[in-house]
């Protein structure tokens, strides 16, 4: 079934704050809510808040699917990563 050339295909672009992307960031590295908390000098709640906010942007179920679509729309990246472990001393 071919497309028709007056269709057109909407692609949701996400966007991220620096902090989200840290947030994000230590997800990725597997860290845990109390220990992103630690590492970022906030509340837990904090973090949980933050990450339901996150997933709520990028339309995410749930912390592995918020890494995979942050890294599919170039949100994270291994480079992204390493600054944050060199910031964070991790």
């Amino acid at each position: 079934m071919a497309l028709e050339e007056n269709s057109k295909v909407i692609v949701k672009k996400f966007i991220l704050t620096e902090r989200e992307i840290e947030y994000m960031s230590l997800v990725a590295l597997g860290c845990k809510k109390r220990k992103s908390a630690q590492i970022l000098a906030v509340e837990p709640c904090t973090v949980k808040k933050t990450l339901e906010k996150i997933y709520k942007k990028i339309c995410a179920e749930d912390r592995a699917n918020a890494v995979a679509k942050c890294f599919m729309h170039g949100l994270l990246t291994n480079e992204i990563i390493f600054e944050v472990k060199i910031k964070y001393n991790l």
